[in-house]
């Protein structure tokens, strides 16, 4: 399973690389930095997340665990100031934290790494082909740097992934495909939530934790989002294939 794994990371990081030379070609020497930066630590994240995959669920449930718990305070600590936010904000967290847990606890260790890739090629695709061909914004106000063309970028090459990385999760091709549609949309969802969040409360990243991309919660928004949304139903599913 390490070998499907790394089928899929290294042809996915070598093509990313090559869409951020792109795009880097018209940007200025400190925004290609920054970008660099960004994609390394990216390359690290995903392969430590993968790795607690690979070692099994306990890894992987502790692992989930740490993400909700550093999560949650930096969320707390952005809304703690006279935000009316709050309460309704850190409940639908909560809620969403333990949907997280349960459909990690109730899945194998391969349906939890299909999931994660599928987010993680979602997220990182449609910021390179968003900085190289993006034009269109597709939500301003919430996140000027997301465009239609991204988005459309990052759905399409995490639908490909997910059928090709069906054997994960023991799913078949329409499943699969299926599954990486309602992955990749609630991945969305969840980065575009926790957007609006910063944009309420004037923030432009919810902690400096993770080198190039923020906190927590601006590197995992997506994969708590489609594992509270779509987990239980992908271990359901992948339970009774």
């Amino acid at each position: 399973m390490i070998l499907t794994l790394l089928a899929v990371t290294i042809p996915g990081f070598a093509l990313g690389l090559l869409l951020t030379a792109i795009a880097n070609g018209r940007a200025r020497r400190e925004e290609r930095r920054r970008r660099w930066l960004k994609m390394a630590t990216y390359l690290v994240v995903v392969h430590v997340v993968l790795l607690l995959t690979v070692l099994g669920r306990p890894w992987i449930l502790v692992g989930a665990a740490l993400i909700l718990i550093v999560g949650f305070r930096e969320l707390d600590r952005a809304l703690r100031y006279g935000s009316a936010l709050r309460w309704p904000v850190l409940s639908a967290y909560v809620a969403l934290g333990l949907a997280l847990l349960y459909s990690v606890n109730r899945s194998a260790p391969m349906t939890v790494a299909f999931l994660y890739l599928v987010v993680a090629v979602f997220d990182g695709f449609s910021q390179a082909v968003g900085q190289a061909a993006g034009r269109r914004k597709l939500a301003a106000t919430l996140s000027p740097g997301k465009t239609i063309e991204g988005a459309l970028g990052g759905a399409a090459v995490a639908l490909v992934v997910a059928v090709l990385a069906r054997d994960l999760a023991g799913l078949d091709k329409v499943t699969a495909a299926s599954l990486g549609l309602a992955i990749a949309l609630c991945a969305l969802a969840g980065d575009l939530s926790a957007s609006w969040i910063k944009r309420r409360v004037g923030i432009k990243d919810f902690s400096t934790l993770i080198p190039g991309h923020g906190g927590v919660l601006d590197r995992f928004d997506g994969f708590i989002g489609a594992g509270a949304l779509v987990g239980p139903a992908l271990a359901a599913m992948a339970t009774k294939i």
